[in-house]
């Protein structure tokens, strides 16, 4: 129980003389992580930006086919931002058809390939 109160105590003297007054990282500890030239913001300064992040999202499908009727390509993408949130979605579709006939009957060959994505992101 010594042992862990020891260890406890040194973590907490350790970490104390990193915040000086009203919360705030002192100019010795900033000096120390190398950070010397950054300038120490007010609380009314940051309230202006706090909140203020942005969400942004970006997607793209591209769907190809390769048939007796020939080639067919579809690429859709979608960009979306939000102040909290953002979502996008889209699909691509391409299509290849031949029809045959012989006589009195007639065959139709469809090949559909498909390609898509969905993305969301947030910001708090």
């Amino acid at each position: 129980m010594k042992t862990l109160l020891s260890i406890a105590s040194v973590l907490v003297l350790s970490a104390a003389p990193a915040f000086a007054g009203q919360g705030q990282v002192s100019k010795q500890s900033l000096a120390k992580m190398g950070l010397s030239g950054m300038q120490i913001m007010s609380d009314e300064q940051g309230q202006q930006i706090r909140g203020t992040s942005i969400a942004v999202v970006a997607g793209g499908s591209i769907a190809t086919i390769h048939g007796a009727g020939g080639s067919a390509t579809s690429v859709n993408g979608y960009f979306a931002a939000g102040s909290h949130a953002a979502e996008g979605s889209n699909i691509s579709v391409a299509a290849d058809a031949t029809v045959h006939v012989s006589g009195s009957h007639v065959t139709a060959t469809i090949n559909v390939v498909a390609a898509g994505g969905a993305s969301q992101a947030s910001a708090h």
